[in-house]
């Protein structure tokens, strides 16, 4: 597994270690345990899903 995967990520600018995948008009939002190389998903949503 590629920690972080592929894709148009970019990483979350107010939190630390959390990141954003953009998908379409969808954004999932996750942060990652390198130590385990577990990827938790905290949001998915419409742009919106920052707020």
């Amino acid at each position: 597994m590629k920690v972080p995967p592929e894709g148009d990520i970019k990483p979350m600018k107010r939190y630390t270690d959390f990141y954003r995948l953009r998908i379409g008009t969808f954004r999932v939002l996750f942060d990652i345990d390198h130590s385990e190389k577990i990827i938790y998903i905290q949001a998915i949503g419409n742009r919106g899903v920052y707020k």
